[in-house]
């Protein structure tokens, strides 16, 4: 009755610890990599664009607060 036991534990984790590394090898699996790559460099991408457009409208709010573009139309009507 025991070896029996034994027998039904010994399959029960060897069930258990294949199913687990196949999960662990589908998620390093070379495409999965790709996919994760992929997504990151699209993250970076998004944010280096927000942050370029954040730039953009700062530095047109900083040259309208010290009033740069007017200066430089006036500079141009001089020549």
């Amino acid at each position: 009755m025991k070896r029996i036991l034994w027998l039904i534990i010994g399959i029960a984790v060897g069930v258990y610890a294949v199913t687990r590394l196949k999960k662990r090898a589908q998620v390093l699996a070379p495409e999965a990599v790709q996919e994760s790559a992929a997504k990151l460099a699209a993250a970076v991408r998004h944010f280096g664009d927000q942050v370029r457009e954040g730039m953009a409208e700062r530095e047109a709010e900083l040259k309208d607060a010290l009033g740069i573009d007017a200066a430089a139309n006036e500079r141009e009507d001089y020549r």
